[in-house]
């Protein structure tokens, strides 16, 4: 009779701590879902600003070629001038053509500069940080 009473009373507290589990489970869930959601809108905001960015550097590339197709033209006159004519003119030329080449290579330096940078790198660590604690309290809730 005390065998059947105690099997009872196993069974009820064994299903008092699965609930118990299934709570604490349910809560993990919730916060790792709100945190998610929260990593997912900073990723979406890091994403647009890193397409400014890349409007941006294609922007200046444009007008550095543009700038480049200037220096070539005054170049093609300044040689056509020095070998037609030798005035003072000839130097405003050349001065002209040195002036679009210094900013072609300025700006051309300055897209080179910025083409190496990682998309959302404070994001992308935190979610591999995120990821490992995860890891970590799935592996101690499993030996528990």
């Amino acid at each position: 009779m005390f065998s059947l009473l105690r099997g009872k009373q196993r069974a009820s507290a064994l299903r008092t701590e699965a609930v118990a589990v299934m709570q604490q489970a349910k809560g993990v869930a919730q916060r790792a879902v709100e945190h998610t959601s929260a990593l997912g809108a900073l990723l979406s905001a890091e994403v647009k600003e890193y397409a400014v960015h890349q409007v941006l550097r294609l922007v200046m590339a444009v007008i550095a070629c543009v700038l480049l197709l200037g220096t070539y033209f005054f170049g093609c006159a300044l040689l056509v001038v020095i070998l037609s004519l030798w005035t003072g003119w000839i130097w405003a030329l050349g001065i002209v053509a040195l002036i679009n080449l210094v900013l072609a290579a300025l700006l051309l330096i300055g897209v080179k500069r910025m083409a190496g940078k990682q998309l959302a790198p404070a994001t992308v660590q935190e979610i591999k940080n995120d990821w490992q604690c995860l890891k970590l309290l799935f592996k101690e809730n499993s030996k528990a």
